[in-house]
């Protein structure tokens, strides 16, 4: 009898987590300033927001011969190729969930469109992009690789990495669940990691950031960022890796923003071979 209660209160559990998936949290863009101009995607300024994967030294070919290896590498496979070591950190915080669902290690393909963007009066400005929807996943990092795509195409096709850092808890995010651990806290690995906490989104802080196809991103436990964003001639085809126990309000919290008079925009450069795309 207690463990058929237990079952019945698990699975109307799961149910609420599911339903709250479906109604977003809505807030107010009450911002300083509406048009966000994006950076060249690089790990110093991304970085409390996640990692930035891409090729250190595309510079250097491997071979069994060099003398003087890129920090961070070891040769491999009979010195043909060049071995850069955990260039990012998988967290799986599912453990701390109040569902106390198992997490999977999962791995699918979002095959995205170029999106539309509004007009601009800037001369130097390529659209604007409105960010309508923001989300994170609060129990596990997710990691976006880019395929098929090579910096000789940026003039062709790119993503916008669109993120946000959260604010100090509050009664509207109330019901939003979050790793229960400390601020800062030594994860099981070593390394030692400061979660966002529960917050919204500060969209006074909004960054951007402009990616090309040598680079991945993983986005840290729960990091607020845009749905995948592309821009472009092309659609773009992404492996997303991540954890996932298949409640919904573990797995994803989204915040929609209210529409104003000045909705919040991603100015979208004009793309250019000359851009710098730096580490």
């Amino acid at each position: 009898m207690i463990l058929e209660e237990t079952r019945q209160q698990t699975q109307s559990t799961k149910q609420i987590h599911r339903e709250g998936l479906t109604m977003p949290v809505t807030i107010k863009a009450n911002v300083k300033e509406d048009i966000i101009h994006t950076k060249p995607l690089n790990q110093d300024d991304f970085a409390i927001f996640g990692t930035v994967i891409q090729n250190p030294a595309p510079e250097v070919i491997p071979s069994s011969t060099i003398k003087t290896l890129p920090p961070n590498s070891v040769q491999a496979n009979q010195g043909t190729a060049l071995k850069y070591l955990d260039v990012t950190h998988m967290k799986d915080y599912y453990g701390s969930a109040p569902s106390q669902r198992v997490a999977n290690a999962v791995m699918n393909m979002f095959v995205c469109s170029s999106r539309s963007l509004l007009p601009s009066h800037d001369s130097n400005i390529k659209g604007l992009f409105p960010v309508t929807i923001l989300e994170r996943h609060p129990f596990t990092t997710q990691t976006f690789i880019p395929l098929g795509i090579s910096p000789s195409e940026q003039e062709d096709v790119c993503y916008l990495v669109v993120v946000a850092p959260s604010l100090t808890p509050s009664l509207i995010d109330g019901t939003l669940p979050v790793p229960i651990l400390s601020p800062q806290s030594n994860t099981s690995d070593g390394n030692d990691e400061k979660l966002p906490g529960r917050g919204l989104p500060d969209l006074n802080r909004l960054q951007a950031f402009l990616a090309n196809g040598s680079q991945a991103v993983t986005y840290g436990a729960g990091t607020w960022h845009a749905p995948m964003v592309v821009v472009g001639k092309k659609p773009i085809d992404f492996v997303v890796v991540q954890f996932a126990n298949g409640v919904g309000i573990e797995d994803c919290q989204e915040v929609e923003l209210e529409k104003t008079d000045k909705d919040i925009c991603v100015a979208v450069p004009h793309l250019s071979r000359n851009a710098t795309w730096k580490l």
